[in-house]
């Protein structure tokens, strides 16, 4: 998996360079997931929730990820069979709260989620949380996902 801004495309690298400066300055905590993708991650995550957890594995295996579990096979974690992250244009960056990731999004991180988002958006950038369908906090189903505005 690639974590790294400078493999985004030059179009892309000022805006998710802001967005990181904008998250420093305000002293949150963040990881960078992803950034550029290859076909194969993404086959193997548009298998997820759609297709049997050998063929998921197979996919992920093929893609050089970690094996997954049956629970978490069946979650849905991409609408497309084709991303922004593999047109270099696109990253997946997520707070930190305890040297962890608060995955479920929840009362105690929402607002965090929100200013991630709202930061990120500032910068230039779409954000995945604005995406329907959002939960009760408004928040959309690929809060971790960040891309070029309009593509």
């Amino acid at each position: 998996m690639n974590n790294k801004i400078q493999l985004l495309k030059p179009e892309a690298r000022p805006l998710f360079e802001t967005f990181l400066d904008a998250l420093d300055k305000h002293g949150l905590n963040f990881c960078i997931l992803e950034t550029l993708r290859t076909q194969e991650t993404q086959d193997a995550y548009y298998a997820q929730g759609r297709e049997g957890l050998e063929e998921i594995n197979r996919l992920r295996k093929i893609a050089g990820l970690y094996l997954i579990g049956a629970d978490e096979a069946k979650r849905v974690i991409t609408q497309t069979r084709h991303s922004m992250h593999q047109d270099g244009l696109a990253a997946d960056i997520v707070p930190i709260i305890g040297g962890k990731i608060p995955w479920l999004i929840s009362a105690d991180n929402a607002e965090l989620w929100l200013t991630f988002g709202r930061l990120g958006q500032e910068s230039g950038l779409e954000w995945g949380g604005t995406w329907k369908p959002l939960n009760s906090f408004g928040i959309g189903w690929d809060a971790p996902h960040y891309q070029i505005n309009g593509r």
